[in-house]
């Protein structure tokens, strides 16, 4: 079933919209509860050399993550239901 789910078509290019839009939201949560929508000390803080790697790795990590948990999960349910009928 994994095998048939992530080659179905449009699978991946769904997983990496849903990544994108949660990296989006993700970080203007963050701005907004962290750092009260003060730019300048959210980019320094979150892009100065120190962290710049850390950021993002884990933005395409928990991206990636998101994405691909609920893309299986709608795809494998389409399938499911395509089978039953």
């Amino acid at each position: 079933m994994f095998q048939r789910v992530i080659s179905t078509k449009g699978f991946w290019r769904s997983v990496v919209i849903l990544a994108a839009g949660f990296i989006f939201i993700y970080n203007i949560i963050d701005l907004w509860f962290a750092y009260d929508f003060n730019w300048s000390s959210y980019f320094e803080n979150r892009l100065s050399k120190e962290n710049l790697l850390r950021f993002f790795v884990a933005n395409i990590m928990s991206g990636f993550v998101y994405g691909f948990v609920v893309t299986y999960l709608k795809f494998r349910g389409n399938i499911k239901k395509n089978d039953a009928q």
